[in-house]
């Protein structure tokens, strides 16, 4: 067999771009990455953390007479079909309603946290499903740009790449927040 010194260059030159091709791209990230990634970090406007594992909330809108206020914490576990969280502490206080307080104890005898149990199988397309206490945020759509999730009560939630999260009420308007720090690590 014979091949000629201008056959075998053009073959490693082949072999070289598509190498090079294949180690310069970005790992494929699953929505589940994205999830996490785009979600972590200091939120403002409500003043919100989310760590690969919890989310915190504090809002207050209002004044004394008639106050909006929503103080929460849950634990939370991304998945490709969306974001599976359970209310460990919950106080809210709408405009003229009642103030509503829940805690649930999340920890075990040896004061280490209980995991967080969900069922993949439980998200439903393009809507919220509350199943035992686990509230599934399914996702309607996602980009390499945006991830559209259906949250409780017909509202949804837009994140995008970029650090923005736009809040969709289901009786209409949009609610913006910010990534003010992005948070570096993952938990063990």
């Amino acid at each position: 067999m014979k091949f000629s010194v201008q056959a075998v260059a053009v073959h490693l030159t082949v072999l070289f771009a598509l190498a090079a091709s294949v180690w310069c791209q970005d790992e494929p990230t699953s929505i589940q990455d994205r999830l996490a990634e785009w979600r972590q970090g200091v939120w403002i406007t409500t003043y919100t953390i989310w760590t690969d594992s919890h989310y915190f909330v504090v809002s207050y809108e209002g004044n004394s007479v008639s106050p909006n206020i929503y103080v929460g914490a849950s634990q939370v576990r991304f998945h490709n079909k969306g974001i599976a969280r359970q209310q460990v502490l919950r106080l809210r206080e709408a405009p003229g309603g009642d103030r509503q307080m829940f805690r649930e104890t999340a920890f075990q005898s040896d004061h280490k946290e209980a995991p967080m149990v969900f069922d993949s199988s439980m998200f439903k397309p393009d809507v919220c499903n509350i199943i035992d206490g686990v509230i599934y945020d399914a996702i309607i759509k996602a980009t390499d740009e945006y991830i559209l999730l259906a949250t409780c009560n017909g509202d949804k939630v837009k994140m995008l790449a970029d650090g923005v999260s736009v809040y969709m009420p289901a009786g209409g308007g949009e609610y913006y927040s910010y990534r003010v720090e992005k948070l570096s690590g993952r938990a063990e």
